[in-house]
């Protein structure tokens, strides 16, 4: 098992498109945040500055086209690997179980939509913090949006509130690492969807139109459930005090989704039986 998670990882990491993402993507967001840091203060402190990107409405609309394109970026590292192996499965299938190649699989698609978006948002909100920092010892309370010693406002405009009142800079980590998550979701979705068709452009353009429709349908919910869609409750500042229980039925929806997926695979395939 370890020697096949040594070997997809090794085709991650030297994977060309990979490392391109994770350069573009790392350069892009540093930019954004970096660009206008001496004028960081006009938007308040600077943990709000990393999302919203002070007042300018063209990087916060890059900001926003990030949210909605994290589908098609996380995807074209690694969701292609099954159609460039299946064709050798009759071979791989004799030298290791199928569980554990499928396995491995699965842990390294999931890894490669994380990294490829968790990488490039610490370094850019490390730069920053690092940046201010220098800049500014003392960090500005001016408020953003809204008065931060009111938790009864706070309550109606963030998810996970307390957090963000309580520990501020651990708040924007926490969300790193949910965008993340998503980003590793989206991408195990794509290698399952792989599976059923050997075609490498569905698999790269299904879980962004998934996440598109989703988005409108659920758009079209009555309050408070027209907040709830993954392009919504990824963003730390979201409109709506998101409850924890909503984070968790994504969750499991991906995973039996994928699981469901998986299991048309084996009944598909001359392999299923172990």
């Amino acid at each position: 098992m370890l020697n096949v998670l040594k070997k997809d990882l090794y085709i991650l990491y030297h994977k060309k498109i990979f490392m391109a993402t994770l350069i573009i993507l790392t350069l892009l967001i540093s930019y954004i945040c970096l660009h206008d840091i001496n004028n960081a203060y006009k938007c308040g402190k600077s943990y709000q500055h990393f999302f919203t990107i002070v007042f300018d409405p063209a990087k916060q609309s890059i900001l926003t086209a990030f949210f909605y394109i994290i589908p098609l970026l996380v995807v074209l590292p690694f969701s292609d690997t099954w159609i460039n192996e299946v064709k050798m499965t009759d071979i791989i299938f004799t030298r290791i179980q199928r569980y554990k190649f499928f396995i491995s699989k699965y842990i390294i698609s999931f890894l490669s939509g994380f990294l490829i978006l968790f990488i490039p948002l610490m370094i850019a909100y490390i730069a920053e913090i690092v940046t201010l920092d220098f800049n500014d010892n003392v960090l500005n309370i001016l408020a953003y949006s809204i008065p931060e010693h009111s938790i009864a406002s706070m309550a109606r405009n963030y998810a996970f509130y307390e957090l963000y009142v309580q520990h501020p800079y651990v708040y924007i980590i926490m969300f790193n690492l949910i965008i993340s998550m998503f980003g590793g979701l989206y991408a195990i979705s794509a290698f399952s969807i792989s599976l059923l068709v050997n075609n490498k452009v569905i698999p790269y353009i299904a879980v962004f139109f998934f996440s598109v429709i989703s988005l409108l349908l659920i758009s079209f919910l009555p309050t408070p459930f027209g907040y709830y869609s993954i392009q919504r409750i990824s963003q730390p500042f979201t409109n709506f005090d998101i409850p924890m229980i909503i984070y968790i039925v994504w969750f499991l929806f991906f995973i039996i989704c994928n699981g469901i997926t998986y299991l048309i695979y084996l009944r598909r395939d001359a392999f299923g039986e172990e």
